[in-house]
């Protein structure tokens, strides 16, 4: 696939289509026009609160009903992860416009590499992190079709086995609208609740894809500079100055490279560092709470399946932050193993002294944290899970 030369079609490659789409009708997406943005931010805005207030109302109102409050609450919990989304994207995309030089450099970092020699790898970085990001907001959006049309299911059941049992007029989250009269509006109320489930969900896909298009671009950047640059190293034993010269200057290049990519890993960090932060601990509390009521609610197939997808779906987004860590530290890592393989014997000792400089810094991980305290990779998300197992437990005796 050959990249589109003109900037103003770059980000309409299926590379980048469906960040660019989800990002676009949140309203973060650094480059829509200011009116655009105002307009899909409101609706945003409005759907958002509109499905929270009610929500709130509820744990106020029935505090002593324990059930009904941790089944609001692991709702709510999500609620307020997307508030963290918002926060990211409002610091980093209106304020310090990181989002977008991030999104600057990946458009440069394509003219980097000949067709020949590292740029198929940018290639196959990019569609795995495409293939990914559309399997997971699909299975994020069917999920969520599944959570919000779980009190209609025996309503469409009924149409072909008629029975005489009332079906109570519930909804997917408990909701409380206060002198709203729910039976007379009760279909209008679970659209806008479906609605407004939706566009929650869509905000948390908005920060998650993002996350792809930068963690893979990152991964193909280190992965083409250490197996077809360094490993590639042109070197010639013959004492010729110009040999010498054209060695050195290849290798400084690699050295710049690698010290772009030490930078957009920083910069991945700081964008998206609070954000993990909140979603170790809110996923670590969720988790738990749904295992409960994948429990209890044994007996009812319904609810028991919507709850147990909702889990599913907790545990899918703990788990792609980071495993998405993880592979930015792991080919971080591999830049090593890439200085060894090259031809050093041959190199002459200036260009032995970069690459020992290089060496050195590449042992050290590039690494993205949760709040600058945990290590996002697969150790912490195991641990997170056995802490929401200790957690469930603790539940479930207070049953």
């Amino acid at each position: 696939m050959e990249m589109i030369s003109d900037e103003r079609d770059f980000w309409d490659q299926p590379y980048y289509w469906l960040t660019k789409t989800v990002l676009r009708a949140t309203g973060y997406w650094p480059y829509q026009s200011p009116r655009e943005r105002i307009v899909c931010r409101t609706i945003l805005y409005f759907l958002y609160w509109i499905q929270v207030i009610p929500e709130i109302v509820v744990v106020v109102r029935h505090a002593g009903d324990a059930d009904l409050v941790m089944e609001t609450l692991s709702s709510f919990l999500i609620a307020i992860g997307a508030i963290a989304n918002m926060c990211t994207f409002v610091f980093y995309a209106d304020k310090s416009f990181q989002i977008r030089d991030l999104l600057e450099q990946i458009k440069e970092n394509w003219k980097i590499f000949p067709k020949n020699n590292g740029l198929p790898l940018l290639h196959q970085y990019s569609q795995s992190g495409r293939i990914r990001s559309i399997v997971y907001a699909a299975y994020l959006w069917a999920a969520c079709l599944v959570f919000v049309s779980e009190p209609i299911h025996f309503r469409l059941i009924r149409l072909f086995i008629p029975s005489n049992k009332t079906i109570p007029m519930g909804f997917a989250i408990p909701v409380d609208y206060g002198p709203l009269n729910t039976e007379k509006h009760y279909y209008t109320i679970l659209v806008v609740d479906s609605i407004s489930i939706f566009a929650i969900v869509t905000l948390i896909i908005a920060a998650d894809v993002l996350l792809f298009v930068y963690s893979h671009h990152a991964c193909g950047l280190l992965t083409a500079l250490g197996r077809f640059a360094i490993e590639n190293l042109p070197v010639d034993g013959a004492p010729s100055r110009h040999t010498k010269d054209d060695e050195y200057q290849y290798m400084k290049n690699c050295v710049i490279l690698h010290s772009r990519f030490i930078q957009f890993s920083d910069t991945i960090e700081e964008i998206f560092c609070w954000n993990f932060f909140m979603t170790i601990g809110l996923n670590m509390i969720v988790i738990s709470m749904t295992a409960f009521q994948v429990v209890t609610n044994l007996n009812t197939l319904s609810r028991l399946f919507k709850t147990l997808v909702f889990a599913v779906a907790s545990v899918m987004h703990l788990f792609i932050q980071c495993y998405m860590s993880q592979q930015i530290i792991d080919h971080s890592l591999d830049i090593e193993q890439s200085l060894m393989n090259a031809p050093w014997y041959h190199a002459k000792s200036r260009t032995k002294q970069l690459m020992q400089f290089m060496m050195m810094r590449s042992q050290v991980p590039c690494q993205l944290t949760a709040g600058r305290m945990m290590l996002m990779s697969l150790d912490t998300f195991s641990s997170v899970i056995r802490t929401s197992v200790s957690y469930f437990m603790v539940f479930m005796d207070m049953q």
